[in-house]
């Protein structure tokens, strides 16, 4: 099952780049977030990721994209967020 990029990754790329951000370290980290998936490419997160999101003060202007080959030249580290992701 392939899942799109609008709940789980756009909150740990808000929430990780808050804490580079409390820790004055933005220039030593490019976050982003993408799906393995073009299911919601383009859009906001969900409503209840924004309101989680909300509820312990991070702000995100996330738009869902698709990893591209050119991601794995571009970034030292791509996490995944479950197993059915990383395959």
């Amino acid at each position: 099952v392939s899942i799109g990029n609008i709940c789980r990754s756009p909150i740990a790329e808000a929430v990780f780049r808050k804490l580079v951000t409390d820790e004055k370290l933005e220039n030593k980290w490019m976050t982003d977030s993408a799906a393995v998936s073009d299911w919601n490419v383009g859009r906001s997160p969900d409503a209840r990721a924004l309101s989680c999101l909300r509820n312990h003060g991070i702000e995100t202007a996330h738009k869902a994209r698709q990893v591209t080959k050119e991601d794995f030249q571009t970034f030292d580290y791509i996490l995944c967020m479950d197993e059915s992701n990383l395959r």
